[in-house]
């Protein structure tokens, strides 16, 4: 395995992704049954350096060293690879989940979501969303500006997906997001994106996401 900040933990994963599979051999966790709790090959170093120089940013450690140690995609729904609720994207693809602009453009915007958003303040950002008649330009400049500084990460289901912080104080750790920007985004309480995903295997492992129906992981402590 490659030397990495986050090398014990990374070894944690692996064994739990292992330990996870076993325990939940029937797929009763919300989305295993898609995922199945696989992974394709990892990414190389060439591959990320290549993502990030085409898009003008830097990943954080954490979630590089995730897909250059554990995984990079899968078979599940639009070809993620074991996580939550369906999983995880492979690395650069569906980068429009919430953006249909380029890429290159918002995605090193600054991220202007916080844990700490008040309704108010989300309300402030959306409010010309709810004007009628916007140009298609003036739509999606303001998702861009919205959802800037986000990687999508992967789908849950319908209209929601959790995605990556990019850049800022909060760089590094998942928000639960709606497409449609009718919610206001939901930070799951963990500092990294890979102490999300532990958690995750945490509470397969201990049986809690298993007795859970649906299971709402990442939303709730």
């Amino acid at each position: 395995m490659m030397d990495t900040p986050y090398f014990d933990q990374i070894g944690r994963i692996k064994k739990k992704l292992i330990e996870a599979k076993l325990i939940d051999k029937d797929y009763l966790v919300f989305g295993a049954s898609a995922h199945k709790y696989e992974m394709r090959p990892p990414a190389t170093i060439a591959q990320i350096k290549a993502f990030e120089t085409t898009y003008g940013i830097q990943l954080p450690d954490c979630y590089r060293a995730f897909v250059l140690c554990i995984g990079n995609g899968g078979t599940s729904y639009q070809n993620s690879g074991a996580g939550p609720y369906y999983g995880i994207f492979t690395l650069g693809n569906h980068l429009d989940a919430l953006v249909y602009e380029d890429p290159r453009i918002f995605l090193k915007n600054n991220c202007c979501l916080h844990p700490d958003m008040t309704d108010a303040q989300w309300k402030e950002l959306t409010k010309i969303l709810d004007q009628d008649n916007l140009s298609d330009e003036v739509y999606y400049n303001e998702f861009a500006k919205l959802y800037g500084g986000i990687l999508p990460l992967g789908p849950q289901g319908c209209t929601y997906l959790h995605g990556l912080v990019l850049n800022g104080p909060h760089k590094g750790k998942v928000v639960n997001l709606e497409m449609a920007a009718d919610q206001k985004p939901a930070f799951a309480q963990d500092t990294t994106f890979l102490d999300w995903y532990e958690r995750w295997l945490d509470e397969i492992i201990s049986g809690k996401l298993i007795k859970k129906s649906p299971s709402w992981f990442g939303y709730t402590q």
